[in-house]
């Protein structure tokens, strides 16, 4: 299924923050995203859940993405966890996700639940993994067709648009 107009629009203005100079790469792309909406980004790894590749935490001051130590393709979870942020999806609390799935839990399972992604749940939770998949795709694949010094990204658009 193609990526929708709000994913392609959100991906082509992630593009266009991109560094004019030197390699345009997926962390140069955080920086600028991160950079034009004056808030930090970190980028850092971190040894997560089973089943969980990555996170995005939002702090008072700044944004998070943890991606899983020692995954061997980390670009395509960087990028879906940018398609979140970009895209503004919102999670619930961990305390409200809980309170909303449980009526008595165990210390296990509320261990359990703390540490689950809690960025895309609700009723929308299936819709935005899937629009945050999209981006990445999208992203990694428009990331890999520009050229190094970004002077002909009109020819990559053409390109794109016309194959």
């Amino acid at each position: 299924m193609p990526a929708s107009r709000r994913v392609t629009r959100a991906v082509s203005e992630v593009l266009d923050m991109a560094p004019r100079r030197g390699e345009v790469s997926l962390p140069r792309l955080v920086e600028a995203v991160s950079d034009n909406r004056d808030r930090p980004i970190e980028l850092t790894t971190a040894d997560l859940p089973p089943g969980v590749c990555g996170q995005w935490r939002q702090y008072a001051d700044r944004d998070v993405f943890l991606i899983q130590r020692g995954l061997p393709a980390w670009d395509r979870t960087l990028a879906h966890e940018l398609g979140h942020l970009v895209l503004g999806h919102e999670g619930i609390p961990v305390v409200q996700a809980a309170m909303e799935s449980t009526e008595v839990a165990s210390s296990e399972l509320i261990g359990y639940m703390l540490n689950q992604r809690t960025g895309c749940m609700g009723p929308s939770g299936e819709d935005a993994e899937q629009e945050a998949e999209d981006f990445a795709a999208l992203l990694i694949y428009r990331l890999g067709r520009l050229p190094s010094d970004r002077s002909s990204i009109v020819q990559v658009r053409l390109g794109e648009a016309f194959g």
